[in-house]
Order: C-alpha cells, then structure tokens, then sequence
C-alpha cells in the first residue's frame, strides 16, 4: 500500500515537473526531477522513510520551479507590453500628435514616464498596466490623426494585427501591397525594427500593436500607417 501512494506522489512530480520544463528547463526542476528519482529509487529499495523525504523535497523544488517560471511569464509580459506602448508613443512623436491634441499626447506620455519607471525597477505587474493604459489611451491615433489613404499608395509604418487565424508575421507584412509586395523583403522590416522587438534576436516575435517602420527600397514616398 505505500510502494503504490508513494508510485502515485512520484507519477504526479514527474508529470508536473514535464510540464514546466516545456516551459523553462530550469535549476529548480532540474533539482525536483532529481529527487523525484531519489525517492523512487529509495522506494524500489524499500526505504519508505528517506523516499518521503525525497518526495518531500522534489515536491519543494517543484513549488520553486512554478514560481520561477510564473515570474519569468511575467516579465515577458510586462517587456512585451512596454514594447508595444513604446512603439505607440514613437508614432505619437512622428505624427505630430503634441500640436494635435495636446491634452491626450501629456497624458499619454505622463503613463508611459510611469510605465518606464515601473519597468526599470522590474515591478512587472504595475508596469503592464500601465503599458496597456499608454495603448489604450493612443488606440484610435491612427484613424483620427495619420494622413492615409487607404485606397491606394504605400504605408510608411505598419501596426501588427491580433488574428489568430492568420498571425501577422515578417513574411506575410513584407508580401502586402503596401509594404513591398514581396515576402522575400522580410528581412528588410527586420533590420529596420529589431530594436523595438521583444527579443530582437528573434524575428518572428512581434506583438499586437507593435509599429513597424518601413524603410524605402528605392525613395519611393511612403505615407501614413496601416
């Protein structure tokens, strides 16, 4: 009866502990997968009493892992945010939007001061809210503001969509009409934008809302965004 509770304590580890590591192989669940298998070796051998111990600590280092990998979440979450909330206030600054509407631009930028300082000081969760606060106060900037035609001509800055039956992606941005009609440009977008990606040693991570600029292939007039 306690080979079989203890079987099920490791079963349950084991399968926690793969779980996280789809996430983030880290030091904890390396440290809880390896007393998970000192206790099942210490049950094999009949040592009910150290196999608990050994399940008792696996079960520790597990509850560390989950934190660890929850604090990375969100970190990721407040950088991509931050991100997106700074693209939106370099828009706001290349469209003019100070002598626009002054009253929205100083307070948008009043949050996004905020959002920087949060940011910096790594309090990820205030720092989200007040990125999304900067986005949502600078939501409707392109319709109200950005000179476009959107019937015909060549955007000169492109904001990424949320579709998730059709992700935007580097590839498919540089292959619009407005873009460069050409997918193979892709790279293009990316030399240009790096900086302002999440992980700018990442290509294919871009996030709702971030702007992209699009650099000219051949001077030709880009305007507005889309």
């Amino acid at each position: 009866m306690k080979k079989y509770i203890f079987g099920l304590l490791i079963l349950s580890l084991l399968c926690a502990g793969l779980s996280a590591q789809s996430l983030e192989n880290n030091e904890y669940y390396r440290q809880s997968v390896e007393y998970a298998n000192l206790s099942q070796k210490a049950m094999d051998e009949g040592n009910y009493v150290l196999s608990r111990e050994h399940a008792i600590k696996s079960q520790e280092y597990a509850a560390l892992s989950r934190e660890y990998i929850q604090a990375q979440l969100l970190a990721y979450r407040a950088r991509s945010s931050y991100v997106a909330a700074k693209a939106r206030m370099n828009l706001a600054d290349r469209t003019n939007l100070r002598n626009r509407d002054r009253n929205l631009y100083d307070e948008a930028s009043g949050v996004f001061t905020q959002a920087t300082r949060e940011f910096n000081a790594e309090d990820w969760q205030n720092s989200i809210t007040s990125s999304q606060r900067v986005l949502e106060l600078l939501r409707d900037m392109d319709s109200r503001y950005a000179a476009v035609d959107r019937a015909e001509g060549l955007a000169a800055f492109y904001r990424v969509k949320l579709n998730p039956a059709r992700r935007d992606c580097l590839w498919r941005i540089a292959g619009f009409d407005f873009v460069y009609g050409n997918s193979w440009e892709w790279k293009r977008l990316y030399e240009a934008n790096k900086d302002s990606f999440p992980d700018p040693n990442n290509p294919d991570l871009i996030v709702p809302d971030q702007v992209l600029r699009i650099p000219p292939i051949r001077d030709e007039t880009r305007n507005g965004t889309r």
